[in-house]
């Protein structure tokens, strides 16, 4: 799982700081990643940051693959 802060370019509207938001991603055990589409900032590293936690937890077998999947590939 990843916790996503989506439009941290409008600072002044914020309902949740950010580090009330990092501080909850840690204690549930995951990633956190503050985002604006309207800037672009880090929109990749989120699906970047999902997609390999994905593939870990099939290399650690954490999660198990569906038959007639190919898996999660970063290229």
């Amino acid at each position: 799982f990843v916790l996503v802060g989506h439009k941290c370019d409008l600072v002044d509207e914020r309902a949740v700081s950010a580090e009330e938001a990092g501080h909850l991603a840690a204690t549930l055990g995951m990633a956190f990643v503050k985002t604006s589409a309207h800037s672009n900032l880090n929109m990749e590293l989120a699906f970047q940051t999902l997609a390999g936690g994905i593939q870990q937890a099939l290399r650690q077998g954490i999660l198990a693959q569906h038959q007639g999947c190919d898996g999660i590939r970063l290229i």
